[in-house]
């Protein structure tokens, strides 16, 4: 794991083999996960048996879901960015998506339009809770709103522009809307764009320089 992320596997153990160990044993505490070796007792060429307890797996409430295919195309970067830092961008982006609750029959609540699956936090924030650069969160981000080759983007990104509330004043710039790459995307960003107005008290978003949108209540 340490190699497959390019940590050097030296006599000296990397910060990563700890947090790695600090994982399994989360999981192990919350009965995800069962392992027979000692933790402890762990080195680099320890194989370890881990046998997943899918009962605990079930809930969308409290799990973002990561699939094969979204780790695949990450892991797969032709990029100078640290692939880690790609996929922690992904996985915070991915768990304010979150999965929407459905009704006991499977079909979606009649509040979907309260419950968008979008993420439209600012960057500044995330960036303060990732410990990581706003430069560097903007360029994960850029890899995940391209396709590249016959991949297709893991998200969706819709631009929205600024606020005005004191005319007095220059526009404010609010953040962007990232959806999930998937069948019915439009309509999420549709639902975030009206929380938006809401959030922000206006009928109106000025223009950035990547676009002009204006919406009417």
């Amino acid at each position: 794991m340490l190699e497959f992320y390019g940590y050097k596997t030296t006599s000296r153990k990397p910060k990563a083999f700890k947090e790695i160990l600090d994982v399994l044993e989360y999981m192990i505490n919350n009965q995800m996960i069962e392992v027979k070796q000692d933790l402890d007792s762990l080195s680099y060429d320890t194989g370890i048996e881990i046998k997943i307890i899918p009962k605990n797996f079930d809930s969308t409430e409290k799990f973002a879901k990561l699939t094969s295919s979204q780790f695949d195309t990450i892991m797969m970067a032709d990029s100078s960015l640290n692939r880690e830092n790609i996929l922690v961008a992904f996985l915070y982006i991915n768990s304010y998506i979150g999965c929407r609750p459905r009704q006991n029959d499977g079909s979606e609540y009649e509040n979907a339009k309260d419950n968008p699956e979008a993420f439209y936090r600012s960057i500044k924030h995330m960036a303060e809770e990732l410990s990581m650069s706003k430069d560097t969160i903007n360029q994960c981000i850029e890899y995940l709103t391209k396709p590249s080759d016959n991949i297709s983007a893991l998200l969706i990104k819709r631009e929205v522009g600024s606020v005005q509330p004191d005319k007095s004043k220059p526009p404010k710039n609010v953040p962007n809307i990232y959806v999930l790459n998937k069948e019915g995307y439009k309509q999420e960003i549709e639902w975030a764009l009206n929380k938006m107005i809401d959030l922000y008290k206006t009928e109106e978003f000025y223009p950035t320089k990547s676009g002009n949108y204006r919406f009417e209540k």
